[in-house]
């Protein structure tokens, strides 16, 4: 990090710090200082405001008071979202590997450092972090390989993401990222059964979603069944009238 950066931003800290020593005068006892929490929470509001609107110079400032003052997984990611943003790319990669070690629960960094590492076609490095998510078993190694597998779609390379979908099942059965990219491979491929089979899994033991809906649709549609497909549009319609899905049947 720069250290003019650093410089101003303890000169800024103390300040604030020294705000909060003030003596009791004449009796007055003044307002106590806001709780560490308040003003690391306070800092990042600030600079997540100041990202929406583009005023990455303004934002980082913010953030690394926050978490200077108490560091944060949410903080943590929206520096590295910020540097990402700005192309700042080796601080955006410190920053997310920084956030992962420290908050190794903490989902949606894991999320959008795959995100980053795909968009950059990382292989190795998706790989790397696929090792470790693995390693902790369960939802969060179902989701991470769900995560490897769209980022191998995006790129067209479709039967390594049927691997990634496919091992992501073998964490969890019922894993609707995986179920639902395999079904729209098999309609797309023309085994519309077992595309069927699979969005029924996602229905039936997840819930419905805006998804899963559409596929349902489209595989009655395909199948000639129209009282199914009557019952997915109205479910379409009432439930997720504002998704995307609904925007491509009612359009």
């Amino acid at each position: 990090m720069n250290k003019k950066i650093i410089g101003q931003l303890g000169l800024v800290l103390a300040l604030v710090l020294l705000s909060g020593c003030v003596t009791t005068v004449d009796g007055y006892t003044p307002p106590k200082p806001k709780s560490q929490d308040v003003r690391a929470q306070s800092y990042f509001d600030l600079g997540v405001a100041y990202m929406a609107k583009g005023r990455y110079d303004l934002a980082e400032p913010k953030l690394l008071l926050s978490l200077q003052i108490k560091p944060t997984s949410e903080a943590y990611n929206a520096l590295a979202v910020l540097y990402e943003e700005r192309h700042d790319n080796a601080l955006a990669e410190d920053t997310y590997q920084t956030l992962i070690k420290k908050f190794p629960s903490y989902l949606r960094g894991y999320m959008n450092y795959y995100f980053f590492l795909c968009k950059y076609d990382r292989l190795a490095q998706i790989d790397a972090l696929n090792g470790v998510m693995a390693a902790k078993g369960g939802e969060l190694a179902s989701l991470g390989e769900v995560a490897a597998g769209n980022c191998s779609l995006s790129k067209g390379r479709t039967a390594e993401a049927q691997g990634h979908y496919n091992r992501a099942l073998q964490y969890n059965a019922n894993s609707e990222g995986a179920l639902l990219q395999l079904a729209k491979i098999d309609f797309q491929r023309g085994f519309v059964k077992e595309a069927k089979r699979k969005v029924e899994l996602v229905n039936n033991k997840v819930g419905y979603s805006a998804q899963s809906v559409y596929l349902s649709i489209l595989i009655s549609r395909e199948l000639g069944n129209l009282k199914a497909e009557k019952k997915f549009t109205q479910a379409l319609r009432t439930q997720f009238g504002d998704s995307p899905e609904a925007a491509k049947i009612f359009r």
